[in-house]
């Protein structure tokens, strides 16, 4: 498959879950939505900056949280069927956005009742342990190469 057709197939199975992605097809999809959300908000803060819209930033910030919001569930999909292809659970790449939400829901209750000194040190443990250690998993499991799927055994009865 080209490049394009890749990144294609990502969005027609944007809620499919069952099957396989290849390293190919999960990384051309998550690169090229990184690559469109980057231009995507320069090129609105440019376009507002321009125009002389002091709240250019703002703008950029409407567009990425909706770009996001809209590619959430293919990436997640694919993610998935990433993991399938590895012989791993697709909870495997669910993983990181719940640990995303957990993490914003234990950051939300530090700012209730943490004294500053606290949640400074927490938010900073919370980023690394919710944030960046299932990223840094994630990124390697979806580079592993392809595992044929285990055999089972028949149990012949005569």
């Amino acid at each position: 498959m080209t490049l394009w057709q890749c990144y294609l197939q990502g969005w027609k199975k944007y809620v499919d879950f069952r099957g396989c992605a290849t390293r190919k097809e999960f990384w051309t999809f998550a690169l090229g939505n990184l690559l469109i959300i980057i231009l995507l908000t320069m090129g609105v803060s440019f376009l507002f900056a321009l125009a002389g819209n002091p709240y250019s930033i703002f703008y950029a910030g409407v567009a990425y949280t909706l770009f996001a919001l809209a590619t959430a569930l293919p990436l997640l999909a694919v993610g998935i069927r990433r993991m399938h292809d590895i012989n791993r659970s697709g909870w495997w790449f669910g993983g990181v956005y719940l640990a995303g939400i957990v993490s914003r829901l234990l950051n939300t209750i530090l700012m209730q009742y943490a004294s500053p000194e606290t949640y400074v040190w927490m938010k900073i443990t919370l980023g690394i342990v919710l944030g960046w250690i299932p990223l840094l998993v994630m990124i390697f499991l979806c580079c592993q190469k392809s595992r044929p799927a285990p055999q089972t055994q028949s149990l012949i009865v005569e």
